[in-house]
């Protein structure tokens, strides 16, 4: 019997095709439309609503982001204030429910094809074709921006579970899975992971009443460090979103100026550094409590000096009030081991030990979310490959690198002599891909060699961890726009260069672990939004005085209208033959 023929349907052609519904691509599908109204926008989301790590499916009881109101929000839209907790923290359901509404009161949901799979990526003369799992459907679209952020693809444990009777769930998947966690069939789980995501995790099954087991593997960079709600009588986000934070966090993109220079290049100064992050160290460590000696004290971060600035594995902050004694007084124990298989309900550990459980809740992070681009594609889009391509971890590209790197580890030694001595950590294993994953994008957008060839058809949203996510995710979106419409000039290849590898060398030394796997600027978000405000030619500075700008926290309501601002001064518009318009930069 001859085999059955599956026929494409024509491929959808569209203008601007966005991969992902959460903060970053529905605030990058509005941006467009206000600068092009008649932009025909198609966005791709492999999830059933919005909201991308904040979708319907993924949200749990207790989910709590780490920010206070009025601090998660889009610039020109607030967030309604019912639902908040009682030390007005922001819920997960809140935020669904503010991005479905952003979504639909810009009509921006008749766009977005919901539980669809980007499967591949590649050129085509149009642009970009995108070819969609299991529908056999295409997208051809002149411009693509890849909007899929780092938490959309699960990284599973490899252990072999071949033979076990009890159930895994991946954190991604937790809110799907609390029914069944909360059966009175599941009295024990086992949490494989030192991720925030396992913090929480180990706090849901305690209020449960559950007996847990927390597994961290003794070759990782250990449990992360987790800040109070509060510091310094403010929500500690609050701090962390002033300027003064930008001079104590010593960054490669905030290097110059008078300010910098005393906070990092004298010794009265740097004393003053290490004294606010010694300070913040110890009030996070009597926060949690592990004076006590009991087993919360097996969760002290590895890096004993100043963990809260070096962040080694991340950091969180207190959403719940009664986090740290739930975990101090429910049923916990902290193990560091790996698990070597799973046969039934016993879990053969490395050491030799066994443990028994009913389900296992897995935390172990994220793994390739750029797997609709082949291998090749990768290397000219300047994203890691999550996987190496040469013994020991180095590509072809790295090496071609080399030199650039050796420059820009010069000059932010120079200009940053805090991070020139970091603490001395665990080599990485040879074959351990998150630990060399290196990122050629400019301003953590454009890939360099595209921008090379001024193909201006592609960019990469989403790829930095900072505090705050919606404003940085609708400014990054605006630059990036203006760049795809041409409306914004980059500069020469040597300078690009030059910005990217520093950046990378600086991220490595400042956030370490976390630095050599994503472009991490958790408490430097303002000056990157800076230079993203200068190129576009909007103020960045939006307080009233020297004082302001430097102590009062930035909220999204500061950029407020700032995308008015550029329409008010946008250069005229020239007519192409077919009708449309570019802009004349």
């Amino acid at each position: 019997m001859p085999h059955a023929t599956t026929l494409s349907a024509p491929p959808k052609v569209v203008d601007v095709a966005i991969i992902g519904a959460g903060w970053y691509g529905l605030v990058a599908a509005r941006t467009y439309l206000r600068l092009e109204p008649d932009t025909n926008i198609a966005i791709i989301e492999s999830a059933n609503s919005v909201g991308g790590v904040w979708s319907k499916d993924r949200i749990y009881p207790n989910l709590v982001a780490q920010v206070k109101h009025g601090l998660f929000n889009y610039t020109d839209t607030p967030m309604p204030k019912e639902g908040a907790t009682k030390n007005d923290l922001v819920t997960g359901y809140m935020i669904q429910d503010y991005l479905e509404k952003y979504a639909r009161d810009h009509d921006l949901l008749r766009r977005i094809q919901f539980n669809n799979w980007v499967e591949k990526a590649e050129r085509c003369p149009r642009g970009w074709r995108l070819r969609l799992k299991g529908s056999g459907n295409i997208i051809e679209t002149a411009k693509l921006m890849v909007a899929t952020g780092v938490t959309s693809i699960p990284n599973m444990p490899e252990f072999d579970m071949s033979e076990a009777s009890i159930p895994l769930t991946h954190s991604r998947d937790l809110g799907a899975s609390v029914e069944d966690l909360k059966s009175d069939d599941v009295q024990s789980a086992v949490v494989v992971g030192a991720a925030k995501s396992a913090y929480d995790a180990v706090y849901l099954l305690l209020s449960m009443g559950k007996k847990v087991t927390w597994l961290i593997r003794p070759d990782g960079s250990g449990p992360m460090p987790i800040l109070p709600t509060e510091m310094f009588g403010c929500n500690s986000i609050a701090v962390g979103s002033t300027r003064l934070m930008s001079y104590l966090s010593p960054s490669i993109i905030n290097s110059t100026g008078p300010i910098c220079s005393f906070f990092q290049r004298t010794a009265i100064g740097r004393w003053i550094t290490g004294a606010f992050w010694d300070n913040t160290t110890h009030m996070s460590e009597k926060d949690a409590g592990f004076a006590k000696g009991d087993h919360i004290a097996a969760l002290k971060p590895e890096v004993k000096e100043k963990s809260a600035f070096w962040c080694n594995s991340g950091l969180g902050i207190v959403t719940i009030p009664d986090f740290w004694p739930t975990l101090h007084g429910g049923d916990l124990k902290v193990v560091r081991d790996n698990i070597d298989s799973v046969k039934g309900d016993s879990l053969l550990l490395q050491s030799g030990d066994v443990l028994h459980a009913d389900y296992i809740v897995s935390c172990t992070g994220w793994g390739d979310h750029f797997g609709m681009f082949d291998a090749e594609l990768k290397t000219e889009l300047g994203l890691p490959a999550f996987a190496n391509t040469l013994p020991g971890g180095r590509s072809k590209e790295d090496i071609a690198w080399e030199k650039h790197d050796v420059a820009a580890t010069k000059t932010v030694d120079e200009r940053l002599p805090f991070l020139a001595q970091g603490p001395e950590l665990k080599t990485p294993k040879a074959n351990d891909a998150s630990a060399q994953r290196r990122w050629r994008l400019y301003k953590r957008a454009v890939p360099l060699n595209l921008a090379l060839k001024d193909d201006r058809s592609l960019v990469i949203l989403g790829q930095i961890h900072t505090i705050q996510t919606p404003m940085v995710s609708e400014i990054q979106s605006f630059w990036s726009i203006l760049y795809l419409l041409g409306e914004l000039d980059l500069p020469d290849e040597a300078t690009m260069t030059r910005e990217i590898a520093e950046w990378n060398v600086w991220t490595r030394k400042r956030y370490i672990s976390q630095g050599q796997k994503f472009p991490y600027c958790i408490f430097d978000f303002l000056p990157y939004l800076d230079g993203l405000c200068e190129d576009a030619g909007i103020n960045p500075r939006r307080k009233g005085n020297f004082l302001s700008e430097l102590f009062s926290p930035y909220r999204p309501e500061d950029f407020r209208g700032f995308v008015d601002e550029y329409l008010a001064k946008r250069p005229p518009r020239k007519s192409l033959d077919d009708g449309s318009s570019v802009g004349s930069g």
